[in-house]
């Protein structure tokens, strides 16, 4: 739900950290900083390592649907700067 968004449907919906962005940097080339992508965690509520897969796959995400707004938005223009700690245990 942070990468994707919340469906409309729930109380308290609001868009994810990269609709969030473009929304404040108001361009559509921005630089996201993805911080420590090395401890991304699945447990009951999901997988984040697919939904990011989504966000930075150059085939995937000029078609990216956040769930909040439920349009197709092109993040082909965005560069995105991940950091990890440590290389091996970097979901993928």
């Amino acid at each position: 739900a942070e990468i994707k968004g919340h469906r409309r449907t729930y109380v308290g919906a609001m868009p994810g950290k990269i609709i969030q962005a473009l929304k404040i940097t108001q361009v559509s080339n921005p630089v996201i900083l993805i911080d420590e992508v090395d401890k991304l965690g699945r447990d009951f509520r999901g997988d984040p390592s697919s939904a990011l897969l989504e966000v930075l796959d150059p085939s995937q995400n000029s078609g990216f649907r956040d769930l909040y707004l439920d349009v197709p938005v092109d993040l082909s223009k965005a560069l995105f700067v991940c950091t990890a700690n440590v290389t091996e245990t970097i979901p993928g």
